[in-house]
């Protein structure tokens, strides 16, 4: 559910490639998001062959197979990124560490502590950590997804993933879906809009709700979804970006009509970002979401 920036850009790349065509100065701002060294002992690397004695390899690389046709395997990482680690077990927390040293961490929403396997193109599988639901981690080249395999009508609809923020940041539900995660009025990360499909790749309803920092996420399948249903909570980390664009703390805190004339006044390198990391959001949606 969670991601960090690995490869030097926050912004989709059709963005990117966008404000690139005329702004080198563009390029080198994303460039300047780098991950620096969480060196963890909790690293999934040498697992498999362990974990895999006391798990049916058969059904870990179903999953795994099931996981990997929701999510694609363009993305995955075959080991975590300089800055994340992975939980060895399903009790664990995924860590992240941003440029500027703070740590993030997400707990899984396991009712059995099992641990990880490797399977796939680099999916770790907990199976039958949650009580109806195996859990999984993915690392990207921009962060972690955490993902959820509910395996019938039985399993529960609620799952919570609780956050470990740094002091003074906090959790915001956006009009989108997302989950904008703020610091002292600017973004550190992204929890983009969740999304659930079934075992046809069928979209099934799903949404987030905040409770502190605990964020849960409801999956509205019934009797008649076809199963197994992935659900995936996916963090980007946004922060370093913003924080090399000079006066928008600033800008959003005042009056509206300020901050859309500083937006207004800003080069393309400068209005792309933020409006890629809230997408859906007009511009006073996003002023309104860091004053309320």
């Amino acid at each position: 559910m969670i991601m960090v920036p690995g490869n030097g850009g926050v912004l989709p790349d059709r963005c990117l490639d966008e404000a690139s065509k005329g702004n080198s100065v563009y390029q080198s701002s994303l460039r300047a998001v780098a991950v620096v060294g969480l060196v963890t002992t909790s690293l999934v690397g040498g697992l498999s062959s362990t974990a895999l004695a006391d798990s049916d390899p058969t059904a870990v690389g179903t999953t795994a197979q099931v996981i990997e046709k929701a999510t694609g395997t363009a993305e995955i990482l075959s080991a975590p990124a300089p800055g994340t680690a992975l939980p060895a077990d399903a009790g664990g927390e995924i860590l992240l560490t941003t440029d500027t040293g703070d740590r993030v961490s997400i707990g899984l929403p396991e009712t059995r502590n099992t641990a990880g396997v490797k399977a796939g193109k680099g999916t770790t599988i907990y199976p039958d950590a949650a009580r109806g639901a195996d859990l999984a981690v993915q690392t990207t080249s921009d962060g972690a997804r955490a993902l959820v395999v509910v395996k019938n009508a039985a399993a529960p609809k609620e799952y919570g993933f609780d956050l470990g923020l740094p002091a003074g940041a906090e959790a915001k539900r956006l009009n989108n879906g997302s989950i904008l995660v703020v610091r002292d009025r600017v973004p550190m990360g992204l929890l983009e809009a969740p999304w659930a499909k079934d075992a046809n790749g069928i979209p099934v309803p799903t949404s987030y709700r905040v409770e502190g920092n605990r964020i849960v996420q409801t999956i509205d399948f019934d009797e008649h979804t076809a199963f197994p249903v992935v659900a995936d909570p996916n963090w980007r980390a946004i922060g370093a970006a913003f924080q090399k664009i000079g006066g928008f703390a600033k800008a959003v805190a005042g009056k509206y009509a300020d901050f859309q004339h500083w937006f207004n006044s800003k080069p393309a390198w400068v209005r792309l970002p933020i409006k890629a990391v809230m997408p859906g959001l007009s511009l006073y949606d996003i002023w309104w979401h860091f004053n309320h």
